[in-house]
């Protein structure tokens, strides 16, 4: 799975001041081909009201982890599709981001606790992830790899 981490939320992740994971969350195969800042934008409805984040935004930090059999992920229907999910926009309601160029399925979770293993990726606009950081269960260590 993988959330793009908003910039006010790099540093209290990494100091240990914020320990979950919650809200709008991506299988990691479904955005296998968004590989810059401006892709994930577009494609994860990242310019919604309120958000830190434009098309032309040069970095993105994202958290990646395995998904356990024992985490809540829910598809966010909305009552058109037969669910009882009601948020503002860009939520559409279908069970996907609202981009009509890249077809991304969207999952919610509430808040759950960082799984150990999980990591911190740091994208620029050149394309192509970079490890930055790696959760061991207790803390954020740099990557191997991370420079």
């Amino acid at each position: 799975m993988l959330k793009v981490i908003p910039p006010r939320l790099l540093v209290p992740y990494l100091s240990g001041k914020r320990t979950v994971i919650s809200g709008y969350v991506y299988r990691a195969q479904d955005c296998a081909r968004l590989t810059t800042p401006e892709q994930l934008f577009h494609a994860l409805d990242l310019g919604f009201e309120g958000s830190e984040l434009t098309a032309g935004v040069p970095e993105l930090y994202m958290m990646r982890w395995l998904a356990r059999d024992v985490d809540a992920y829910v598809v966010p229907y909305g009552p058109h599709m037969g669910g009882d999910w009601s948020d503002s926009a860009p939520f559409a309601g279908n069970g996907f981001t609202t981009s009509r160029e890249y077809v991304v399925p969207q999952f919610h979770t509430i808040p759950m606790p960082i799984p150990a293993g999980a990591e911190i990726t740091h994208i620029t606009a050149r394309g192509g992830e970079r490890p930055f950081g790696r959760y061991d269960g207790l803390t954020w260590r740099p990557a191997e790899g991370a420079s």
